[in-house]
Parts: C-alpha cells; structure tokens; sequence
C-alpha cells in the first residue's frame, strides 16, 4: 500500500494540475453562472488545450502556466500558503515566492496531466460559504485512468465579476493547507526567512526537480 502521506501529496498536486485543465477561458464566463456550470464549461472548452501530440515540453508548460494566472488567485493562495511569515517578508520577498511558487506548479502540472489525461470529472451539489456569500463549494467526483474514484471538493469564489479556484480538496485533504504545512516548516527551520523557502524552491526548479514528481 503506498505511504498515506505520499499519497495525499501526490492527490492534492494532481488535483491542482486537473483544476489548471479546466481554466483557460475563465473571463469569458459570466458572473451569474454558478460555479457547477463554470466547472463544467471549462472542463469542456479545455479539454484539447494540452492534448496536442505535436506540442512540445515548453509549449505545454507555456500553456499550463497561462491557465494558472487566468483561472487561480495566486496572490491569495500564496499568502495562505506562507502564513504568519507572509507579513514579515518584504514586497520584493513576497514578488519573488509567488514567482517561484507558479514555476513550481507549471513544472508539477505538465507530467502529471500527460499521466492522467484520459481522467474526467462528475460533478455534483454546491453550497455557499455561510460566511462569504462570493465562496462556493462544489462536490465532484474524479475517475481516473486506472479506474479510482477520488472525492474532490472545488473552493471557488466569485471576485470582480470572475470566477476563481482558490483551493481542492481531495478526499478531505486541503491542497492549501498541505502546501501551508509543508513551507512553513521549512521557514521556520530556516530562521523565518521566506526568502530561504523561495531560493530552494527556485534550485530544485531550476534542476527540473519537480517534473514527473508524482509522490
């Protein structure tokens, strides 16, 4: 059986790299529809984005990375991801980890989505953040190409007329929140520098590190 913890690692960056797959036309769709419908519109407008044979490795990680900054908050995520030390770093700090933090990402997508092109999403009920009306959870089911069935709850959250994902949830287990645990472990042990974080996140890129990383 494969070690829980790498599995969840591996379930919370494949979902990430899935939801990229259904971004690309993310400001062409109207802010009344809800967020099934914008999931569903997506999934089937974008389906082809990476699936062309003839599309190289910087081609298709050109593409990924124009559906993360379309589709994701990246602001947001990052400094959730960073915690406490977001407000310690300076401006340039704080600039320089969200570079690196969407290279990251871009890096893990591409291996990731060519293993697991063929998966498909069912989605299914929705409900509205009690707290924040614009924050919606969606409930979806994930079939993949070695017929699992994984339980994946979008958080979407409606800003400036523009639907955005902020977080995937697979199986209970928050991509957010296990991206925040992993890096401020790694600040903290590094003299609360996010600094440190973003040098060694930029070194493993750099080596291509994260392609095909898949646990």
């Amino acid at each position: 059986m494969p070690n829980r913890v790498h599995l969840t690692q591996r379930l919370a960056v494949f979902a990430l790299a899935v939801a990229l797959l259904v971004g690309a036309y993310a400001t062409q769709v109207k802010a009344q529809q809800d967020p099934i419908d914008f999931l569903k519109v997506l999934q089937a407008d974008t389906v082809t984005e990476l699936t062309d044979p003839a599309l190289d490795e910087a081609e298709k990680e050109r593409k990924a990375r124009e559906l993360f900054q379309r589709n994701f908050d990246t602001p947001a995520i990052g400094r959730f991801v960073i915690g406490r030390y977001w407000r310690n770093a300076s401006e340039q700090e704080q600039e320089d980890f969200l570079t690196v933090f969407e290279d990251v990402i871009v890096q893990r997508f591409v291996p990731l989505f060519e293993e697991q092109s063929g998966s498909r999403f069912t989605f299914g009920s929705q409900r509205q953040d009690e707290k924040s009306p614009e924050m919606s959870f969606v409930n979806s089911k994930l079939e993949t190409t070695s017929n699992e069935v994984i339980n994946v709850v979008w958080r979407v959250r409606e800003k400036d007329g523009v639907q955005k994902i902020l977080d995937v949830i697979i199986e209970g287990a928050s991509m957010a929140l296990t991206l925040r645990s992993e890096y401020n472990s790694f600040i903290k042990s590094s003299g609360g520098k996010v600094a440190s974080l973003t040098k060694s996140l930029r070194d493993k890129v750099e080596r291509g590190a994260f392609r095909g990383k898949v646990n």
